[in-house]
């Protein structure tokens, strides 16, 4: 479309007369500077602003010298902004190619952005960019004068576009690094009216607040950041850890977690060891949900916190949490339930590992019981220490328990120890076990394993694991079949 054609379109007059409307600019000055230098035989089908009169003033063209002083008129026009176009943009590429070429030296960079700055004199980005260039180049030996330009510029881009509060920020920064916190505050603080919900200026200014010793002023633009950037709750909770000594309640107080955060909130504390503040705040919080429950469990559980861990899993309704078994405090003993590797589970469900050379299945050929039966076939040639199934569940301290289960072999042969047993699941302390499996085939046989549980022991594993030998390799091969495991307190 040539510009006669586009005129034509959006004037209901011939290109003969000119018709003034009262337009408003939806976009920018350089937006449309940018449309004008696109080239006069490519201009958009439909112009990027938008007639508000229905009213104009129509200026009869038909005589000869008119149309010549009209176009006069329109080439010097175009022929200045296409000036001012040119220069604007030959600044921004060299502003451009010094801030994508960091390895430039200081000399040139410097003399790259003053001769970007001499193109776009009224560019308000041409002089942020080389403020922030300057500003950078601020060194102890010899910044006073690199110092004062970059705080001109930065002055300079905020009068040339008072709205854009990345001009502020940058000025703050300047500012405090001359030594004038107040006005670097002030900047921040026009930095956060111009962006409210964008998280850099809060974060600016929060960080600003806290060296300046305003804590609580400090944390409510904190917790405006994280509104929108949750991420950096890991961040804020070290400055609270920091600001406020470590007291979990006056912490929790200061960040004020909300949705995802409170959860994590509480796993910071349990990863800092204050596993009892972290339990108490979990306790008070209202409305939890599955999800919280499991990520603090999760904590709980690898901080070896095992109680702590099953209340919080166990304290949300969930309709897929396994319970225990009928006359038994094991869930899912006899395998009738399948199985996952890696269940998300920490609790109450059979936990398997994938290993080179084992290879575990339900079996339903010959089971001791019900259906089903766990079967582990071996062809091992490693000398390595193997943790094949466990289980973790609640027990109560100082009390005696019996753990019954039936155990088959299938052409077993290895030096290493395979074994069932019982440990303290937060100390991995063994509380008993069964005798080791020998080589060889053997029918069905019950085993019986009896334990006490020390005076802190809250959760215990049960496992079937495999010990290393002495000497290397240790081949192991074969097959093992469990099935009906049952725990009860013993006289039960």
């Amino acid at each position: 479309m040539t510009f006669t054609d586009w005129v034509n379109e959006v004037s209901p007059k011939p290109l003969n007369t000119v018709n003034l409307f009262n337009f408003k600019l939806l976009l920018s000055f350089s937006r449309l500077t940018d449309e004008v230098t696109n080239g006069l035989g490519s201009l958009p089908s439909r112009p990027r602003f938008v007639s508000l009169s229905v009213a104009m003033i129509t200026i009869p063209l038909r005589p000869l010298p008119f149309r010549i002083v009209f176009l006069l008129a329109m080439i010097a026009g175009l022929g200045a902004v296409s000036w001012f176009v040119v220069r604007a943009a030959i600044g921004d590429s060299i502003l451009m190619f010094v801030q994508r070429n960091p390895n430039l030296s200081q000399e040139a960079r410097l003399k790259g952005v003053d001769a970007a700055a001499s193109y776009g004199a009224r560019d308000p980005l041409t002089h942020l960019g080389r403020g922030g260039v300057y500003l950078a180049e601020v060194s102890d030996e010899q910044g006073d004068e690199k110092l004062a330009t970059a705080l001109a510029e930065l002055r300079t881009a905020t009068e040339l576009n008072p709205e854009d509060f990345r001009a502020w920020m940058s000025l703050s920064r300047a500012l405090d690094r001359a030594g004038r916190p107040d006005e670097a505050k002030a900047a921040l603080e026009q930095s956060v009216k111009l962006a409210p919900k964008h998280f850099d200026p809060h974060w600016a200014l929060g960080n600003h607040l806290l060296r300046a010793g305003e804590r609580e002023a400090a944390f409510a633009h904190f917790r405006e950041a994280m509104a929108g950037r949750s991420v950096a709750l890991p961040l804020v909770f070290d400055y609270a850890w920091s600001a406020y000594q470590g007291d979990a309640r006056t912490i929790v107080t200061a960040i004020a977690p909300t949705g995802e955060s409170r959860a994590e909130t509480i796993k910071l504390l349990i990863v800092r060891n204050l596993p009892a503040d972290a339990l108490a705040i979990w306790r008070e919080m209202p409305n939890r949900t599955e999800a919280e429950a499991r990520l603090v469990a999760a904590a709980f559980f690898e901080a070896r916190q095992m109680g702590a861990a099953y209340e919080v899993w166990s304290s949300t309704p969930a309709a897929t949490r396994p319970a225990p078994d009928e006359n038994s405090l094991l869930s899912n003993g006899s395998f009738e339930k399948q199985l996952a590797l890696n269940s998300p589970e920490p609790f109450l469900t059979w936990q398997l590992t994938r290993i080179s050379g084992v290879k575990i299945s339900l079996d339903r050929k010959s089971p001791f019981g019900g259906q089903q039966a766990l079967r582990a076939g071996f062809d091992v040639k490693e000398n390595v220490p193997m943790m094949l199934v466990t289980q973790t569940l609640p027990v109560k301290p100082s009390t005696n328990y019996s753990l019954n289960y039936a155990a088959k072999i299938e052409e077993l042969q290895g030096w290493g120890m395979l074994s069932v047993e019982v440990v303290d699941a937060a100390t991995a302390s063994r509380l008993g076990g069964g005798a080791p499996l020998p080589n060889g085939s053997r029918d069905w046989k019950a085993e019986q394993v009896n334990f006490t549980t020390g005076a802190k022991t809250e959760v215990i594993t049960v496992r079937f694991h495999r010990l290393p030998c002495a000497d290397p390799p240790c081949l192991l091969t074969g097959r093992v079949l469990l099935d009906s495991f049952k725990l009860n307190e013993q006289g039960r």
